[in-house]
């Protein structure tokens, strides 16, 4: 049986799996526990919050939350956080996660950059982390139009990802 696709063929499909399994609970929760090793998640999140100068009266959308750390810190500190994930294994972690730590204001949907379909108010700040390395160049133009329009006038968009680089011409 074929999955049902939510959006047009001709679009990139973001749902695709690629590298890790992360439809396998035992690699997401392995995926978490690494990060907790590698990187002070905590830290890295409280020094997001405050270079977005995030208050209470906020709502945030995160794209690519994977494990819902950086969402779950956030939502200490603002009014609503929507967390997006492309990985269903990886939100189910995260709302189980949030859950454990009696946070409430957190809304995790299945969807991507390209997939998001947002209605209501348009968001004070997008973060995402790590995350739109995935997209093809092409997709990452779009990715970043649809973040454009998904804000308030003066939101604010806090990327943080990796970049490669490969010589040209040889």
């Amino acid at each position: 049986m074929e999955k049902e696709r939510i959006f047009p063929v001709w679009q990139y499909d973001e749902m695709q799996q690629v590298g890790t399994d992360y439809t396998d609970e035992a690699q997401v929760e392995a995926y978490d526990r690494q990060m907790q090793r590698l990187r002070d998640v905590k830290e890295e999140a409280e020094a997001i919050i405050k270079s977005i100068n995030l208050k209470r009266n906020k709502t945030i959308l995160e794209i690519g939350t994977g494990t819902g750390s950086f969402a779950i810190e956030a939502a200490r500190h603002c009014e609503k956080v929507i967390a997006i994930d492309v990985s269903p294994k990886m939100l189910e972690f995260a709302q189980r996660k949030s859950r454990m730590m009696g946070i409430t204001n957190v809304e995790f949907n299945h969807a991507g950059f390209l997939t998001y379909g947002h209605t209501g108010e348009p968001f004070d700040v997008v973060v995402s982390q790590l995350a739109l390395h995935h997209l093809p160049d092409f997709w990452k133009m779009i990715a970043l139009k649809r973040i454009y329009q998904l804000l308030k006038n003066g939101g604010t968009f806090y990327l943080g990802d990796v970049v490669f680089s490969f010589p040209i011409g040889e």
